[in-house]
């Protein structure tokens, strides 16, 4: 049998699949950490103890929910700013004009997130 076929499949396999295992793997942890705090919990419900907030961050598996809330404003100066670096590259550092194209599209996203954040940034204080 000629083994040197085999060294190019054992790297394709590798190079696409160890990226899904990974994957694989931070999923199963994560599923497993909510088993493991779920359990917890209804032991804590079964014995009939009164869940304070302290005692709930205490318990392994336990996740603080991330506010929702998304700073258009920030991210939007963030964009630009990076599309304007890409501009910049592009034009002074490799003179390729395809490259400050890309840098403008990235500028034009970011520019048009900041606006979309200042415009809805009077509504967010109007309705609270």
């Amino acid at each position: 049998m000629n083994w040197e076929i085999l060294i190019p499949i054992f790297g394709i396999v590798g190079v696409f699949g160890m990226p899904v295992f990974i994957v694989l793997i931070v999923f199963y942890f994560e599923k497993r950490n909510k088993e493991q705090f779920h359990t917890t919990l209804q032991k804590l419900i079964e014995s009939g103890q009164e869940l304070s907030p302290d005692l709930l961050r205490s318990i392994p598996g336990y996740k603080v929910e991330k506010n929702g809330d998304r700073n258009d404003i920030r991210s939007g100066t963030i964009t630009a700013a990076v599309g304007i670096g890409i501009a910049l590259f592009g034009h002074i550092g490799v003179e390729e004009e395809a490259l400050v194209g890309i840098g403008l599209l990235v500028f034009s996203i970011g520019l048009g997130i900041l606006v979309y954040g200042i415009y809805n940034r009077n509504k967010k204080v109007d309705d609270s």
